[in-house]
């Protein structure tokens, strides 16, 4: 009965939410951005143009914070930037949710990539001007017939006349227009060939090889072209930028330097305690959203959420969430009630609503429709698996006592309590009483075997013990059969006593150099 009632009060309570514990970690391990690393920066650009790194040239730092400072977490940059360098065919297409930073750091790795800003073309779209975005950055004719190319084919030209330098085209919110329009049928077919050549106007386009394509897009619900293979057969993979809620603390920590003129969000800034709510806000809030729609509802560490971090402002929060979200027009909307565990882990201290055995195995069964027998099933489950743990438990006390006892010889040897041919017999016995729980099948194989190597690798180590002891002796005895040990021969029983140091008990040490120093001190004299 007290088992079963402790199970029974097991199974009744809640558990701490993982992202509670996971929003107190990100507060002890702080990202590191990307300005507070210059010279891995610096190594990263030279890595890239095969140039020599010179310590302080600050030519990277200054190319990734144009056109203005960013704050950019630098392990991700860097994967990114990786990424985009051996992008097959140079061509890479940026993803990631509202919010976690896509057009900033593909346009800032586009800088890095190109070497100068102006090498990089920044096209960015907007919904519904599919055909304008095309005549502008294509080309077309006027009214004599006579075509004028565009800003991208012009900008291509320019690539080929520098052909020794790097060139970066970025599509900013590809996915807000049509990227076959926009290239038209002609380009947007070569772009699926080897070599892309194609006849646009009255002139033939070739892409130079020494120019990138970033097209940046938005990952989820709200874009007007959902990109699928064959945008990806043509515009490169897809680089997927997760939200990042390290770079969320390390923007906080950024903000202290400009809240002198706010005690209360100076205060809250440095209050660790409100930080770990609003952090875990950020991360529940986001769980929620995946979890009730889809990760493409998520949202981004640089969303409009970011700056309400005092608690008071939590109402505040969950109606930018509710906003994101509904603007997105899903099924069904989000309510303020779909908050409820996210104040209840709040107001109980990390503790999960719902997230008890019971509660969790009612949800299940709802959810299924068959009561009696998932009923069935958890019942037998969970008796095999309190029959395996007390299996197990049982096995493991065995070990640990017969292991105990072979510790307590093995010891016994190091301190000299014993000789080292008891304790091998001790040993010995010892690996019988085992073999015979395994042959009675009181203890399992896999475990019996284990535990006798164990024990085997005591026995070998007692051995090796005893036979270097044996050794010294021998060496000991044959410089003594003349009863004078010169200096030679006490130098060399020195070196082989700190040869054999780690191999044999310590006591044992201690006795055999006493010995060689009694025996060279009385020679002397």
């Amino acid at each position: 009965m007290p088992l079963l009632a402790f199970l029974i009060w097991q199974g009744s309570r809640n558990r701490p939410d993982p992202l509670w514990a996971e929003a107190g970690n990100l507060l002890t391990r702080p990202a590191t951005l990307v300005a507070e690393v210059p010279d891995s920066l610096q190594a990263l650009y030279c890595q890239l143009h095969q140039i020599a790194y010179q310590a302080g040239d600050s030519t990277a730092y200054r190319l990734v914070m144009h056109p203005g400072p960013t704050n950019l977490e630098w392990i991700t940059f860097q994967k990114l930037v990786h990424a985009a360098a051996n992008a097959p065919q140079k061509r890479m297409v940026i993803s990631g949710v509202t919010g976690v930073g896509s057009t900033k750091q593909g346009k800032r790795a586009a800088n890095l990539l190109a070497g100068d800003p102006g090498r990089v073309l920044h096209i960015d779209c907007a919904p519904w001007f599919d055909v304008e975005f095309h005549k502008k950055y294509i080309g077309q004719k006027d009214e004599k017939g006579v075509f004028y190319p565009g800003e991208l084919l012009q900008f291509w030209d320019k690539c080929k006349q520098h052909p020794d330098q790097t060139f970066v085209a970025v599509f900013d919110n590809f996915d807000k227009i049509n990227p076959e329009t926009f290239f038209g049928p002609a380009l947007w077919e070569a772009l699926s060939a080897k070599k892309p050549i194609a006849e646009v106007g009255d002139k033939q386009v070739e892409l130079p090889e020494n120019c990138y394509l970033f097209s940046i897009t938005h990952f989820g619900p709200g874009a007007v072209v959902e990109f699928n293979g064959e945008h990806f057969k043509r515009l490169g993979d897809r680089f997927l930028l997760e939200v990042s809620p390290r770079d969320l603390v390390a923007w906080l920590r950024l903000q202290e330097q400009g809240a002198e003129k706010d005690p209360a969000r100076l205060a809250a800034l440095r209050d660790t305690a409100q930080m770990h709510r609003f952090l875990f806000c950020f991360l529940k809030a986001n769980q929620m959203l995946e979890k009730k729609y889809s990760i493409g509802h998520t949202m981004g560490q640089g969303s409009n959420i970011r700056p309400l971090y005092l608690d008071a402002e939590r109402p505040k929060l969950k109606m930018a969430v509710m906003n994101h979200l509904n603007a997105l027009k899903p099924d069904k909307p989000l309510q303020e009630r779909d908050f409820k565990a996210m104040e209840y882990t709040i107001r109980n201290n990390g503790l999960e609503a719902g997230s008890s055995f019971f509660a969790r195995l009612i949800e299940m069964l709802h959810e299924t429709g068959y009561f009696v027998e998932i009923t069935m099933v958890a019942t037998t489950a969970l008796l095999t698996a309190l029959v395996s743990y007390w299996v197990f438990r049982r096995r493991e006390q065995l070990i640990r006592r017969f292991g105990e006892r072979a510790k307590l010889v093995f010891q016994s040897f190091e301190s000299q309590q014993i000789s080292a041919e008891t304790a091998s017999r001790r040993l010995e016995e010892i690996k019988r009483e085992v073999d015979g729980l395994v042959i009675r099948r009181r203890l399992g194989y896999t475990e019996g075997l284990y535990f006798l190597a164990f024990v085997e690798d005591m026995v070998k180590r007692i051995e090796y013990a005893r036979s270097v002891s044996e050794n010294f002796m021998e060496l000991f005895s044959a410089f003594m059969e003349d009863d004078i040990l010169t200096e030679n021969e006490y130098l060399k029983l020195k070196q082989f006593l700190h040869t054999i140091r780690h191999k044999i008990p310590p006591e044992v040490y201690d006795q055999f150099s006493r010995k060689v120093e009694l025996t060279y001190a009385g020679n002397k004299n």
